[in-house]
């Protein structure tokens, strides 16, 4: 048990100073937003899933991520994630309203086991890379 606990806490201090690097390169220049928008999207799938994506701040940028992912010709990680999006806002809400929802921590639906369960299988898909490397 000491073992878990001590490569969690690696992993999380790894993982807290690379999206401690992630905003620090997004503050630096529009230009690089785009990509840091999908270097966000990659590690907090990767970390925790959709779930953990859309529950933290860097699903606030998720609209702003697909137009990037789109731009740079991910059309498949794309699809993904606007798939997870559209599981998590079944209403349609606007952009904008979804975006404040996900701001105010609101969005009722990540607690849903039944969209939990395919924002998983969104996560499996994801793994999968099928655009391949998301920084090309």
């Amino acid at each position: 048990m000491k073992l878990f606990n001590s490569i969690f806490l690696l992993l999380l201090m790894t993982f807290s100073s690379c999206l401690g690097q992630v905003s620090s390169n997004k503050e630096k220049t529009n230009i690089s937003k785009p990509t840091a928008n999908i270097e966000e999207l990659e590690m907090e799938v990767n970390n925790g899933g959709f779930n953990q994506y859309f529950f933290n701040s860097s699903g606030q940028n998720c609209f702003e991520t697909l137009k990037s992912l789109k731009k740079n010709k991910k059309f498949k990680t794309a699809k993904i994630l606007e798939s997870a999006i559209n599981l998590i806002n079944p209403k349609k809400l606007s952009n904008e309203d979804l975006i404040k929802k996900l701001r105010n921590r609101e969005v009722e639906e990540l607690n849903n086991e039944k969209i939990n369960t395919k924002l998983e299988l969104l996560d499996l898909e994801f793994y999968k890379y099928p655009d391949g490397n998301l920084q090309e």
